[in-house]
C-alpha cells in the first residue's frame, strides 16, 4: 500500500492448487551475488593511532577505512538536551531540516574558536572527513546512517575514547546515544550492501564471530523465471542480468519486515527500515538493483518511474494508491492475495499468477488500472 493513500484490501479467494507453485531444486548456492565471502571485522582489533607527547594534538586522526568498523564516542546535540547549540550548523545548514547529521569533533587541546580561528579543517578525530561524507552509526542493533554536515571542537585529553562524534539529537534519540560508545564505517553507496555482503556486521551484533545475522543467501536456479522457497525467500535466475540478481536478495531482505502505512519513508534507502509499505518497498528493491534514486518514492511518483510499459525482467505497477513490483515472474506486494511466508500483511514474495488476475491491466491501454513501467534496459 503507498506511502500517501492507503489501499482497500482485495482477497482472492483459495481455489485448489493454483496459488501453489512447484519449486525447483536449486543448481548453485551462493553467498550473495558473485559469491564474495562474508566479513565480520571487530572495531576492537584495529589500532588506533597513539597519543603524542608535548602540546598540540592528544592523538592522531583516525583515518577511516572502507569496509572496517571502529570504536568512537558519540555525544548528542541540539534540541531540549543541548539548548545552547542553535539549529544552524557551523556551513550555515539548518540542522532540523537534517536530522541525520552529525559533527566530526577536534582533536586539538585548546580551542581556536577562542581567537576566531576554528575551520572545518580542525575537526579532524575521523581524519578530518569532507563536508558530506556519510558513515554508519551502530549502538547496539540500532544502526543509521548519518552525514557529516557540522563540525565541533571536541572533548579534549582524557577521554576514555578519544575518537568522539557529536550526533544531531533527532538521530541520537533514534539511535539511543547520550554520551555513549558507538561503532562507525564508512557508509556504502548502496543501500543493499549488507544484503549483498559488502558490509561487515557490528562487532556488537555478531553473535560466535560468525557470519552476520542479516545476511541473506541468494539461491541460483535454472531458466528465466525467480522461485519462491519453503522459507518466503526467491531464488534469482542463474542467467539473468546481476541487476535482477541484486534486486531479488534485496526482497529477500524485506519479507519478515512488517506493514506499516508510510514506514520506509522519510529516510535514504541506504538504511534498512524497521517496517515497509508497498511504495516504500518497491523502492528499495529498484535501489538495491541500483537503478533508483536515493530516497523512496510513493505510489504516484512511481506511475512515472522509468520507461513505459513492462519489462522484460522488472516491472513496476503503480497508480495514485498501491504499488508493487515483479522481478522475474515473482511479486513483491503488501496486500493478502494469498496465505504468506513468513505469515504476515508486510512485503512478502508471492506469485506472479495470483497477481495477475487483479492487475495485469496497463492503465495506459484502457484495461486496467495501473500504469506498468520498467528499468531501462530490464
Amino acid at each position: 500500500m503507498s506511502g500517501r493513500r492507503r489501499h482497500a484490501g482485495r482477497w482472492v479467494a483459495a481455489a485448489g492448487a493454483g496459488l501453489f507453485m512447484v519449486v525447483l531444486a536449486p543448481v548453485v548456492l551462493v553467498a550473495g551475488v558473485g559469491n564474495p565471502p562474508c566479513q565480520v571485522v571487530s572495531p576492537d582489533t584495529v589500532t588506533t593511532p597513539a597519543a603524542t607527547a608535548g602540546g598540540g594534538m592528544f592523538a592522531q586522526p583516525l583515518e577511516l577505512q572502507p569496509d572496517r568498523w571502529y570504536r568512537v564516542g558519540a555525544t548528542e546535540y541540539g534540541g531540549p538536551s543541548d539548548p545552547g547549540s542553535g539549529e544552524y550548523a557551523a556551513s550555515g545548514v539548518y540542522l532540523p531540516a537534517y536530522p541525520d547529521s552529525f559533527a566530526e569533533l577536534s582533536l586539538l587541546d585548546s580551542n581556536p574558536a577562542n581567537t576566531g580561528a576554528f575551520t572545518f579543517a580542525d575537526a579532524n578525530a575521523l581524519g578530518n572527513l569532507p563536508y558530506g561524507t556519510s558513515i554508519r552509526v551502530a549502538n547496539g542493533v540500532r544502526e543509521q546512517v548519518l552525514v557529516k554536515r557540522d563540525v565541533g571542537y571536541g572533548q579534549g585529553p582524557g577521554q576514555t575514547i578519544p575518537y568522539r562524534i557529536d550526533v544531531w539529537h533527532t538521530a541520537a534519540e533514534k539511535l539511543g546515544i547520550t554520551k555513549t560508545p558507538v561503532e562507525i564505517e564508512l557508509a556504502p553507496a548502496s543501500g543493499t550492501a549488507a544484503t549483498l555482503h559488502q558490509l561487515p556486521t557490528p562487532a556488537s551484533a555478531n553473535q560466535g564471530g560468525g557470519c552476520a545475522s542479516n545476511t541473506v543467501q541468494l539461491t541460483l536456479t535454472a531458466g528465466q523465471s525467480a522461485q519462491i522457497l519453503p522459507d518466503g525467500q526467491a531464488t534469482a535466475p542463474a542467467d539473468a542480468p546481476a541487476a535482477v540478481k541484486d534486486a531479488i536478495a534485496a526482497g529477500n531482505q524485506l519479507i519478515d519486515k512488517p506493514y506499516l502505512y508510510g514506514g520506509g519513508h522519510g529516510q535514504p534507502l541506504a538504511t534498512l527500515a524497521d517496517s515497509y509499505d508497498c511504495s516504500s518497498s518497491t523502492s528499495y528493491i529498484l535501489y538495491g538493483a541500483g537503478v533508483f534514486s536515493d530516497w523512496p518514492q510513493d505510489s504516484t511518483q512511481l506511475e512515472t518511474y522509468g520507461r513505459p510499459g513492462p519489462g522484460a525482467w522488472i516491472t513496476v505497477y503503480a497508480n495514485s494508491a498501491h504499488a508493487f513490483i515483479d522481478v522475474a515472474g515473482v511479486v513483491m506486494d503488501t496486500a493478502h492475495y494469498a496465505p504468506t511466508t513468513p505469515a504476515g500483511s508486510g512485503p512478502r514474495w508471492q506469485p506472479a499468477s495470483i497477481i495477475t488476475a487483479q492487475y495485469a491491466g496497463d492503465q495506459t491501454a484502457g484495461n486496467g488500472g495501473f500504469v506498468q513501467r520498467h528499468p531501462e534496459g530490464l
